[in-house]
């Protein structure tokens, strides 16, 4: 069952912050690093996601904050591994980051993803 409530293009004011959180795109990229780095199946991935709260309705700056404080690695990783997974011996980040944006990048085109935060 998909969250029709994951979509792009989420706007968040807080004072004088403002946040576009492209909450699909962000979701998806995750889906998507863990098909890339650890293997599984998209519909593995999918269902992964789907059942965190990474799809959790995001409503105020500061929901969209706490899932950017993290790289989409880290919540690739969290939800595959598990809470801990660096001491699990799983790199707690990209060990070459140049090449992991690179992925990022890749996947955000191939997918046509938007930028999963756009501070203003």
């Amino acid at each position: 069952m998909e969250n029709t409530m994951v979509k792009d293009g989420i706007v968040l004011k807080d004072k004088d912050i403002q946040v576009t959180f492209n909450h699909y795109s962000f979701c998806e990229l995750v889906k998507h690093l863990m098909v890339e780095l650890v293997g599984i199946s998209y519909e593995e991935a999918s269902k992964r996601v789907e059942l965190s709260p990474l799809t959790a309705p995001v409503t105020n700056v500061m929901g969209a904050a706490v899932f950017s404080h993290e790289l989409p690695y880290y919540w690739a990783m969290f939800f595959y591994y598990g809470n801990g997974y660096w001491l699990k011996g799983i790199p707690a980040q990209p060990e070459d980051m140049d090449a992991h944006e690179v992925l990022e990048k890749r996947i955000m085109e191939k997918y046509d993803l938007k930028e999963p935060f756009e501070w203003d």
